[in-house]
């Protein structure tokens, strides 16, 4: 071969390869333009969530909505309420790609406040209007369009309430009761809030009134009710609220004092020191009972508390509440306790409870149907079993040696729930019983009483006649 006809192979060949290059370079390109038209003429249409269903606008609502766009992102986010003719724009959000190659936002969660009467909406049938646009240029650049409208009735006067009833003979510190009250609609969220505790109201099935009644419970160191309001609010959303007045009797305190021993010492702090070891470095037994004393009740105290604001709708309890069988009081409730360590006041606590004693490892039974909340150890309460009896009333037994019910478990009046014992802040063999109202602690005696269960709580569950 010559060297012209080597050279002449050489060029052929070089030019095919650059051939061939440009080749997968057009091809890239135009794979790379095939699939940027492709993302910018995207034809899918963004999607709309609602966090829940829109049926009613009050004078305020809040209204939260995800939207969504993966393929060219959001250009834009507009809700309105349409009234015949009228659109009053309430979210007008737009929104964009930071070039012309990138996409844009691909999600969004937006909560949207809609003012009814700033909106000048009047009451009475509407639209709720939700649409969202994408970046495409599909649709002669208009992008595609998702919209959702919601027929909705627009209500922006807050329901009117009316106090029904309570107990003629009023509260005192420690008691308890119902407060029966009326609205002239549907109220969905209601109550009775006593000096910044809620309580939570029901509907009272048994009356033909269509009245709502709240279980309340007024704390043991209450001096005066200061402020007693029934709120409600209605499926719009507005919220209405009526002070009321309500009698209060004072009671005067009982005080006790104990002494606390070295033998009572070291058999409790042993128990508490498997469960709190950090009690170790406060000091000797005096400083370590005073840490179960102070900071362990207070923890207890507030995990009680917890568990007893979430109360059952249902009502479970019916008639009074039993007593254990052939037991004896020891101590009572809302007793003012003064400790004395070697001849000197250590502590002064308050005893939320009555004490009643019967055998060693008597039987425990429920002091009324109701589920079982709590089965388990708890600080100064040692072995204990919280009830929930429905609509805020719930009950306590602790120092318990055995438990025999599970949390969860449904109980009967009387069931075996565990034993008597000396567990937790126990000198000796009982039980400490607690009755508790939405998380107040009040004296149980009255839910032993037949009588004043009828005259406080049962009277009102029927019809009567309204204040």
């Amino acid at each position: 071969m010559t060297a012209e006809a080597s050279e002449r192979r050489i060029r052929q060949s070089s030019n095919k390869m650059g051939l061939l290059a440009l080749l997968m370079i057009v091809a890239v390109v135009l794979a790379g333009l095939t699939f940027a038209m492709f993302r910018l003429f995207e034809w899918q249409k963004p999607t709309i969530a609602l966090e829940k269903e829109v049926t009613v606008l009050g004078r305020k609502s809040t209204i939260t909505v995800s939207v969504s766009d993966q393929q060219s992102g959001l250009r834009e986010l507009l809700a309105l309420v349409r009234q015949g003719q009228k659109e009053m724009v309430v979210l007008d959000r737009q929104l964009g790609r930071a070039n012309f190659w990138s996409k844009g936002v691909p999600s969004l969660r937006e909560t949207i406040e809609v003012d009814t009467v700033a909106l000048g909406v009047h009451d009475g049938p509407a639209e709720f209007v939700i649409s969202v646009r994408d970046l495409s240029f599909w649709q002669w650049s208009r992008g595609n369009l998702t919209e959702i409208v919601c027929p909705v009735t627009v209500d922006s006067k807050p329901p009117l309430l009316r106090m029904i009833d309570s107990p003629a003979a009023g509260f005192k510190p420690g008691g308890s009761g119902i407060i029966v009250y009326g609205a002239n609609k549907e109220i969905l969220q209601h109550g009775v809030t006593i000096d910044g505790i809620f309580h939570p109201g029901f509907p009272i099935p048994t009356r033909k009134d269509g009245a709502y009644g709240a279980m309340v419970g007024i704390p043991y160191d209450t001096e005066a009710i200061k402020e007693a309001v029934i709120t409600g609010i209605d499926r719009a959303g507005n919220q209405a609220r009526l002070p009321i007045t309500l009698k209060f009797r004072p009671v005067k305190k009982k005080i006790d004092s104990i002494k606390l021993s070295d033998s009572f010492l070291n058999s409790k702090i042993p128990e508490f020191a498997q469960y709190y070891p950090e009690m170790s470095k406060k000091g000797g037994l005096i400083e370590q009972f005073l840490y179960v004393n102070n900071d362990v009740r207070k923890e207890n105290a507030n995990r009680i508390k917890e568990i007893c604001s979430h109360t059952d709708a249902e009502r479970y309890w019916q008639g009074r509440f039993i007593r254990m069988d052939r037991s004896s009081p020891m101590a009572g409730f809302a007793q003012y306790r003064t400790y004395f360590y070697q001849d000197k006041e250590v502590d002064n606590q308050v005893h939320l409870g009555v004490d009643l004693a019967s055998l060693q490892r008597a039987e425990v039974g429920a002091a009324n149907n109701g589920k079982v909340v709590f089965a388990d150890y708890m600080g100064i309460y040692g072995n204990m079993v919280i009830i929930d009896h429905g609509q805020g009333v719930f009950s306590l037994y602790s120092h318990l040696s055995e438990i025999r019910v599970q949390s969860g478990a449904m109980v009967k009046t009387g069931d075996v729930i565990g034993l008597t014992g000396t567990t937790g802040m126990a000198g000796g063999d009982h039980l400490h019983f607690s009755m508790l109202i939405n998380g107040v602690f009040v004296t149980p005696v009255e839910w032993w009483d037949e009588h004043w269960i009828q005259d406080n709580v049962l009277l009102f569950l029927q019809d009567a006649k309204a204040n």
